[in-house]
């Protein structure tokens, strides 16, 4: 009996490394999935909305706000798509370039931005033994509050930054900012907004964009 369970031992510690050696290669795709299985049964999953730009919402969200300037709105709300259309055409092209699969989480007070970041902007300094373990292109998110700091101008502070599922250090989010557009003084990202915005609240069922005062 001993000797005709040992092909079934082998069987099975073979299927077990064929298991191990399949989750590791799609480990990114299962984690991912077990995240979104997980979150469906979560409670908390209504305080997030999501959004990817589109030229549809992009010219939907401009509409909205010529009627912040044109017809005497006094604030629109838009979508968490329609965020994501401004904030990808209101980026530093250079930087928008190394951004894919951009999309936008709306939060209570501040913007979560997922993309595929290309590794060779992440200084290594920062990233620390991380470093040999990335990719050309990793998951990365980013997530911070956004203020109207003039006409046509906004500024996007982040507060924090992961790659995968790995945080930075908060107090190295500035320096990977100021790294990212080669300025040591620079803390915030800058975002070009149409004219006429004078004030942008955030909440998870949209952002209400205020018009100048009249």
């Amino acid at each position: 009996m001993g000797c005709l369970s040992v092909p079934f031992k082998l069987l099975g510690g073979v299927a077990l490394i064929a298991a191990l050696a399949i989750g590791w290669l799609y480990r990114d795709r299962l984690a991912t999935e077990f995240r979104r299985v997980f979150d469906s049964s979560t409670p908390g999953d209504s305080q997030t909305a999501a959004g990817r730009p589109g030229s549809r919402a992009l010219v939907s969200a401009q509409s909205k706000i010529d009627s912040l300037n044109g017809w005497g709105a006094d604030s629109v709300v838009l979508t968490p798509s329609e965020v994501a259309s401004l904030l990808g055409a209101g980026l530093n092209p250079s930087l928008r370039r190394q951004l894919d699969s951009l999309q936008v989480e709306l939060l209570d007070g501040s913007v979560a931005v997922n993309a595929k970041l290309a590794t060779a902007r992440l200084p290594r300094e920062l990233t620390g033994p991380l470093t040999v373990a990335l990719r050309e292109r990793e998951p990365v998110q980013a997530a911070g509050p956004i203020q109207v700091v003039g006409e046509g101008k906004a500024e996007w502070a982040v507060r924090s930054f992961k790659i995968r599922e790995f945080p930075i250090p908060r107090d190295a989010v500035p320096k990977l900012v100021a790294k990212a557009f080669g300025d040591s003084t620079r803390r915030t990202v800058p975002v070009r907004i149409p004219p006429g915005i004078r004030e942008i609240r955030i909440r998870p069922s949209g952002a209400t964009l205020f018009g100048a005062r009249p």
